[in-house]
């Protein structure tokens, strides 16, 4: 298995609020986007990395989801324990989507708008899904798919780690095939490329490090309005 990552500030942000950890040995990605002011956001994107990273050792003990959601269990009560301690800190979350693949199988636990996408020769889709006031709003029929494009509530979050004491955890397992390919990506990525152009540069650029050169080049171009994190993924 094969990963690539890359991460920029944008044109906009002063601060890159983004966190990540690759471990391709051990099958584990997490891709995180801070919010908060002060450098807070960023704060809570490293606590929750540091979480995981903290608990490795205990990786290949335990079912992929249960360490998953046990550690972001713990990494929201750090968070949310610490921006009840710190002024600073105050009111401080992340959006967290991490996996592991094992034998064959995606594990995948979610909370917030970044996003994972699983690409192949069949094309793209979207496994996990936002957190979100729009999509919220979608899944009740107030807004149709082309709406929540412009919406201006699709930014604003119904879920996010270490906002309160406790979070619920989405949790999904997909099957995977032979040369598969996982994308993930914060949403200043998916804000400006769509999944059909993703699909598009990743199946026609297999070196997994100038695809997500592309992918950036034309985030930038297209405004970087936000911070811009994304991992690419290669199964063997």
């Amino acid at each position: 298995m094969q990963a690539a990552v890359l991460s920029n500030t944008g044109k906009v942000r002063r601060e890159n609020q983004d966190r990540f950890l690759v471990d391709a040995n051990r099958g584990l990605f997490v891709i995180c986007d801070g919010m908060g002011g002060h450098k807070a956001g960023e704060v809570a994107a490293q606590m929750a990395i540091d979480v995981i990273h903290g608990n490795l050792d205990e990786i290949d003990k335990q079912h992929p989801l249960t360490f998953l959601t046990n550690s972001i269990m713990e990494a929201n009560r750090s968070i949310y324990n610490k921006g009840r301690q710190s002024e600073e800190c105050a009111d401080m979350g992340t959006t967290i989507t991490a996996a592991i693949v094992r034998d064959m199988e995606l594990y995948t636990a979610h909370i917030g708008d970044s996003s994972l996408f699983l690409i192949n020769s069949d094309g793209v889709e979207k496994i996990t899904r936002d957190h979100t006031l729009a999509e919220k709003m979608l899944e009740e029929g107030l807004i149709d798919e082309n709406d929540i494009i412009v919406s201006r509530y699709r930014h604003i979050l119904t879920r996010a780690l270490g906002i309160e004491e406790s979070v619920e955890i989405d949790c999904y397992t997909n099957k995977l095939r032979s040369e598969d390919r996982l994308f993930m990506a914060t949403d200043g990525v998916t804000d400006l490329i769509k999944p059909s152009e993703v699909w598009e540069t990743v199946i026609n650029e297999p070196d997994l490090n100038r695809a997500l050169d592309r992918l950036l080049r034309l985030a930038l171009d297209r405004g970087g309005y936000d911070n811009l994190t994304m991992i690419l993924i290669a199964l063997p």
